[in-house]
Protein backbone atom coordinates (compact mmCIF):
# COMPACT_ATOMS: atom_id res chain seq x y z
CA UNK A 1 0.00 0.00 0.00
CA UNK A 2 1.89 3.40 -1.41
CA UNK A 3 1.18 6.69 0.65
CA UNK A 4 -1.43 7.77 -1.48
CA UNK A 5 -3.66 4.80 -0.98
CA UNK A 6 -3.05 5.54 2.87
CA UNK A 7 -4.50 8.82 2.34
CA UNK A 8 -7.54 7.64 0.78
CA UNK A 9 -8.67 5.48 3.08
CA UNK A 10 -8.12 8.02 6.04
CA UNK A 11 -10.81 9.79 3.86
CA UNK A 12 -12.81 6.99 4.53
CA UNK A 13 -12.18 7.01 8.15
CA UNK A 14 -13.23 10.80 8.02
CA UNK A 15 -16.54 10.40 6.98
CA UNK A 16 -18.45 7.43 8.51
CA UNK A 17 -21.54 6.51 6.76
CA UNK A 18 -23.84 5.13 9.77
CA UNK A 19 -23.04 7.61 12.19
CA UNK A 20 -25.33 10.21 13.27
CA UNK A 21 -22.52 12.42 15.88
CA UNK A 22 -19.98 14.57 14.32
CA UNK A 23 -16.70 13.14 13.16
CA UNK A 24 -13.38 14.33 15.02
CA UNK A 25 -10.26 14.48 13.06
CA UNK A 26 -7.32 15.30 13.95
CA UNK A 27 -5.16 17.04 11.15
CA UNK A 28 -2.54 15.81 9.95
CA UNK A 29 1.05 17.15 10.29
CA UNK A 30 4.57 15.81 10.08
CA UNK A 31 7.45 13.92 12.58
CA UNK A 32 10.44 15.26 13.50
CA UNK A 33 12.78 13.35 10.90
CA UNK A 34 16.42 13.62 10.58
CA UNK A 35 18.22 13.30 7.04
CA UNK A 36 21.52 13.92 5.57
CA UNK A 37 24.10 12.29 7.13
CA UNK A 38 27.68 14.43 7.61
CA UNK A 39 30.10 13.72 5.11
CA UNK A 40 33.28 13.30 7.30
CA UNK A 41 31.31 12.29 10.93
CA UNK A 42 30.88 9.06 11.00
CA UNK A 43 28.81 9.24 14.16
CA UNK A 44 25.39 8.42 12.31
CA UNK A 45 24.96 12.44 12.80
CA UNK A 46 21.88 14.14 10.71
CA UNK A 47 22.48 17.98 9.59
CA UNK A 48 19.08 19.01 9.08
CA UNK A 49 15.50 17.76 10.19
CA UNK A 50 11.91 18.16 8.94
CA UNK A 51 10.23 20.35 11.85
CA UNK A 52 7.08 18.05 13.98
CA UNK A 53 3.53 19.14 13.85
CA UNK A 54 3.65 21.13 10.47
CA UNK A 55 0.59 20.61 8.47
CA UNK A 56 1.18 17.71 5.51
CA UNK A 57 -0.31 19.96 3.04
CA UNK A 58 2.39 22.55 3.49
CA UNK A 59 5.30 19.50 3.44
CA UNK A 60 3.90 17.97 0.32
CA UNK A 61 3.27 20.69 -1.31
CA UNK A 62 7.49 21.64 -0.45
CA UNK A 63 7.99 18.17 -1.42
CA UNK A 64 6.37 18.35 -4.46
CA UNK A 65 7.99 21.66 -5.78
CA UNK A 66 11.67 20.08 -4.60
CA UNK A 67 11.12 17.10 -6.66
CA UNK A 68 9.35 18.97 -9.97
CA UNK A 69 12.87 21.44 -9.49
CA UNK A 70 14.86 18.12 -9.64
CA UNK A 71 13.20 16.86 -12.21
CA UNK A 72 13.86 20.03 -14.57
CA UNK A 73 17.83 19.72 -13.11
CA UNK A 74 17.99 16.43 -14.19
CA UNK A 75 16.49 16.58 -17.95
CA UNK A 76 19.19 20.02 -17.93
CA UNK A 77 22.32 17.58 -17.09
CA UNK A 78 21.06 14.61 -19.54
CA UNK A 79 20.52 17.22 -22.05
CA UNK A 80 24.55 18.70 -21.49
CA UNK A 81 25.84 15.60 -21.03
CA UNK A 82 24.43 14.45 -24.87
CA UNK A 83 26.25 17.78 -25.96
CA UNK A 84 29.45 16.43 -24.52
CA UNK A 85 29.88 18.96 -22.07
CA UNK A 86 31.04 18.76 -18.74
CA UNK A 87 29.27 17.18 -15.16
CA UNK A 88 30.26 18.49 -11.91
CA UNK A 89 30.78 16.27 -8.76
CA UNK A 90 29.01 19.35 -7.07
CA UNK A 91 26.06 19.65 -9.28
CA UNK A 92 25.34 16.03 -8.84
CA UNK A 93 25.48 16.17 -5.12
CA UNK A 94 22.92 18.87 -4.74
CA UNK A 95 20.48 17.01 -6.87
CA UNK A 96 20.93 14.17 -4.39
CA UNK A 97 20.69 16.41 -1.63
CA UNK A 98 17.32 17.75 -3.07
CA UNK A 99 16.10 13.60 -3.50
CA UNK A 100 16.63 13.39 0.02
CA UNK A 101 15.32 16.03 1.17
CA UNK A 102 11.90 15.45 -0.80
CA UNK A 103 11.85 12.07 0.50
CA UNK A 104 12.24 12.90 3.93
CA UNK A 105 9.99 15.55 3.87
CA UNK A 106 7.19 12.64 2.36
CA UNK A 107 8.51 10.38 4.82
CA UNK A 108 7.78 13.03 7.51
CA UNK A 109 4.52 12.92 6.40
CA UNK A 110 3.86 9.44 6.06
CA UNK A 111 5.28 8.50 9.44
CA UNK A 112 2.99 10.71 10.62
CA UNK A 113 -0.23 9.17 9.91
CA UNK A 114 -2.54 7.98 12.55
CA UNK A 115 -2.22 4.09 11.33
CA UNK A 116 1.62 4.44 11.49
CA UNK A 117 1.78 6.01 14.78
CA UNK A 118 -0.67 3.30 16.05
CA UNK A 119 2.12 0.68 14.75
CA UNK A 120 5.43 2.38 15.61
CA UNK A 121 4.01 2.52 18.89
CA UNK A 122 4.31 6.28 19.26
Amino acid sequence: MDFFELLRLEDDFMHPKNSTTSAVTQQLVSVEIGFHDTPVDNRGAQLFNVAAGTAAEDVLETARMLSSGLGQLCRNLHDSLNNGELAYCDGVASMAFLAETASALVWSVQRGLPSRVQEDGQ
